[in-house]
């Protein structure tokens, strides 16, 4: 029987694969769902034209062009950043491409991500005994989707230190859909991207009770420090809050790898006090300051579903209690304050509460932050002078971002004796200390 050969009514976007089928002689197995490992021309590794296969013209000499963009001039520890692959050239029915990241030692620089299934799948692949990671089309990827283009989007997240510079390696194949591997035109580009300057510390604390080790809840409000956070001095005077101020922008990374956006109440130069964003996943999350879209600070902080605080009028997060006195008499409900402003001392001190008569209900109105998320109401408990205090209500201050309250009955047992602790807990997390004075 005469041999034939016989090819596959589908086009080679990369190096072929050939089998051997003794019935009917030989057949070329082509993989439009994403090459072999090894074939961006990074060192030590092939493109398809220099295999041998796709090899009809000159590597770079269509008319079309790939392209990298999305890459920053510096990166960060960690800092995960959304690339995209465009390879376009016209009158080209399929796409593909195969991206490495690797250091300055020809090892594998971070971690490649998969935000696509749909169009691009990750690899591995060993080179020189190394391992590799590669990012590429996959069957579905091989489609245009813009006008004589593909383009590919994918996330690269920075190695946990920095290794120096990370050159990104990509090879891609405008293909004509022909049945063979004549007649398509490969592409190589690399491109860098290198470390940035050391960025500083950025410590977060509650900003009402400023506890360590600092753990804080979605939309809760934190105090962060560090140094060079900021050109000047500026506070937000609108709601939703800003998410810039001046120059300066925080951003926080939860658990999940999700980054969003945190609301600025003020910044300045060692100081910010931010909104942790709403949706901010329990786990350890990445807070990084920002100034002219350049990373200058980061730090580690805690978040949890409840993260109680309590504020104090000497913002300190100790001493009187920033609070006010809710009293209804009869069909009267007024409010008083617990405290009053030294000037000597430059200091807030507490005046004495007075319960009134018997008829009087009193209600201390603390306010705190990570509070709203405590479980059920009943998981709010309080104390008072070490008396327990019924807790009417626990949760969200109306029309203040990240400001909440607790709604604390003050026994009357406490007549008489003067600076008192007050201690509230939600779902068995205990706040700092504040304090009131009863009459």
């Amino acid at each position: 029987m005469t041999n034939r050969l016989f090819k596959l009514p589908i086009i080679v976007l990369f190096c072929s694969v050939f089998i051997i089928f003794s019935l009917n002689g030989s057949r070329v197995a082509a993989f439009r769902s994403g090459p072999d490992p090894a074939r961006t021309g990074a060192p030590g590794e092939l493109t398809c034209n220099m295999a041998g296969c796709h090899n009809s013209f000159a590597t770079n000499s269509g008319s079309g062009a790939l392209s990298l963009t999305g890459l920053p001039a510096n990166y960060t520890p960690n800092q995960e950043i959304n690339l995209t692959v465009t390879l376009n050239q016209a009158n080209r029915a399929l796409y593909g491409f195969e991206l490495t990241a690797l250091d300055e030692q020809n090892r594998r620089a971070g971690e490649l991500i998969v935000t696509d299934t749909s169009r691009t799948q990750r690899i591995t692949g060993v080179v020189g005994g190394a391992l590799r990671e590669y990012i590429q089309h996959n069957f579905n990827g091989s489609s245009p989707n813009g006008a004589n283009q593909a383009s590919w989007n994918f996330r690269w997240k920075a190695p946990a230190q920095s290794v120096g510079r990370v050159t990104f390696y990509i090879a891609g194949n405008a293909a004509n859909n022909d049945g063979t591997a004549f007649g398509d035109f490969i592409y190589t580009i690399s491109q860098s991207i290198q470390p940035g300057a050391t960025l500083g510390q950025f410590a977060s604390l509650s900003a009402a009770s400023f506890a360590q080790p600092a753990t804080l809840a979605a939309n809760g409000i934190a105090a962060g420090f560090g140094a060079g956070l900021a050109q000047n001095i500026a506070s937000a005077n609108t709601v939703p809050l800003p998410t810039q101020l001046g120059e300066t922008e925080v951003r926080v990374r939860d658990a999940g790898g999700t980054d969003r956006p945190a609301g600025l109440f003020f910044v300045a130069p060692t100081q910010i006090n931010y909104l942790i964003p709403a949706g901010t996943a329990s786990g350890t999350a990445t807070v990084t300051v920002r100034r002219s879209g350049n990373d200058v600070a980061q730090g580690a902080l805690a978040i949890e579903s409840v993260a109680p605080g309590l504020f104090a009028a000497n913002a300190n997060g100790q001493g009187v209690a920033a609070a006010i006195v809710f009293r209804r008499r009869g069909a009267v409900d007024t409010t008083e304050p617990v405290a009053q402003f030294n000037s000597t001392t430059n200091r807030f001190e507490p005046l004495p509460i007075d319960l009134g008569p018997e008829t009087d209900l009193v209600f201390l109105i603390a306010f705190g932050t990570g509070i709203r998320g405590v479980s059920a109401q009943s998981a709010a408990t309080a104390t008072i002078g070490g008396t327990n205090a019924q807790v009417s209500f626990a949760g969200a201050t109306p029309g203040f971002e990240g400001l909440d309250q607790a709604n604390i009955s003050i026994p009357r047992s406490l007549i008489g004796r003067g600076l008192i602790d007050v201690v509230f807990r939600a779902d068995n997390k205990t706040t700092n200390t504040v304090q009131i004075n009863v009459r």
